[in-house]
């Protein structure tokens, strides 16, 4: 609105001149005196003169702007910009209040009058670098201790348009306490009649055995797996989609390093004919996005019980929830199940005959 706004063109043409009043004095001279001198620091003054007055002029075109403007959106830093610095507001709305970092969040709310915060504390906090930081607070979310010392003030958002209710019910019950209901448009629609909405598949006793790579972990075998599955499975849909309207699909997993090696599989397997279809990457980096189909590789398969990363549960409500209309579950139960949330996960496909062995595809 700016940059259309009629006053702009004095703004241009006083930025022109000011360039060339700076032009004219920076111009090489054989014979440099005073004279000469007392003239290129007038030219200066002038130019930085006619800069002043166009920066006003800019500033009283932008508060013209947004005196007229009922809504003003900006980014938490954005909020200090010169041009809405000095402004107060009725309301402040934090979006994706989850993910931003607490003192970020103090630049727009020291402006208003009225906070609110939107959010999923539930979900993954901001990504914090610093292991210091963390330890001393910086990963804890402003959301997160309003919900924990104001619980009267939270509002829980029960009705979710994306995913089948099948899907939900995990993380509804274990996060949500039973609340969030999927709305009749989405609650029982499947990718053909007859799928299952939710699987999850043991890979216990096949010898997917985990390796280090680094300080990330891979699991080959568990990767090959995926992908054979996800070929029979298109193989399926393909009588019930063309290429062009075929379901989006997302292959997810805690670890970089099974990403690369998923990545390099997909690349190998039969499935060129769909490949942009198909999206590869972390857990962390899907968070916010959705897909028709989700494959968690959940990697971790090892004698000791460990199971690193995946003991946030807050990333696996990330991953659980991501998908619209089938979610497949990939891991060793005998190496997940030391976490009652991962126990009552597979407790919870069991009950819905979403439960099946890895043995029954190898």
């Amino acid at each position: 609105k700016l940059a259309a706004h009629n006053g702009m063109k004095d703004v241009k043409k006083l930025k022109k001149q000011a360039a060339e009043y700076k032009n004219m004095a920076h111009k090489y001279k054989r014979n440099f005196g005073r004279a000469e001198q007392e003239q290129r620091k007038a030219l200066f003054n002038e130019a930085h003169k006619i800069i002043r007055e166009a920066g006003k002029t800019e500033q009283f075109l932008m508060d013209e702007i947004l005196a007229k403007a009922e809504i003003i959106t900006a980014t938490l830093v954005g909020a200090n910009h010169y041009t809405v610095r000095n402004l107060k507001f009725e309301v402040v709305v934090i979006d994706e209040a989850g993910q931003a970092l607490e003192p970020a969040c103090w630049i727009p709310i020291l402006k208003a009058q009225k906070v609110v915060l939107a959010g999923d504390h539930q979900q993954l906090s901001p990504t914090i670098k610093s292991a210091e930081a963390a330890r001393n607070g910086l990963n804890n979310t402003l959301l997160e201790k309003c919900a924990l010392r104001h619980p009267e003030a939270v509002v829980l958002l029960k009705e979710q348009y994306r995913m089948h209710e099948t899907i939900m019910g995990y993380s509804s019950g274990v996060f949500y306490q039973h609340q969030l209901k999927a709305h009749v448009s989405v609650a029982q629609h499947l990718l053909f009649e007859q799928d299952l909405p939710l699987l999850f598949v043991d890979t216990a006793g096949c010898g997917f055995n985990e390796k280090a790579e680094g300080t990330s972990t891979v699991n080959l075998e568990e990767a090959a797996f995926l992908i054979k599955h996800l070929t029979q499975f298109v193989a399926e849909l393909e009588a019930h989609y063309s290429a062009e309207n075929f379901p989006t699909i997302g292959l997810i997993s805690p670890y970089k390093q099974q990403i690369l090696v998923l990545k390099e599989a997909l690349a190998s397997a039969d499935l060129q004919r769909y490949v942009d279809k198909i999206s590869v990457n972390t857990i962390d980096s899907f968070q916010g996005q959705e897909r028709d189909i989700i494959y968690i590789s959940l990697t971790r398969s090892n004698n000791n019980n460990e199971i690193g990363f995946l003991s946030d549960i807050r990333r696996m409500n990330v991953a659980l929830t991501r998908a619209r209309k089938k979610l497949v579950v990939i891991g060793d139960s005998s190496t997940l199940s030391k976490l009652p949330f991962y126990a009552d996960l597979i407790a919870y496909a069991e009950e819905k005959n979403a439960y099946q062995s890895a043995w029954e595809y190898v």
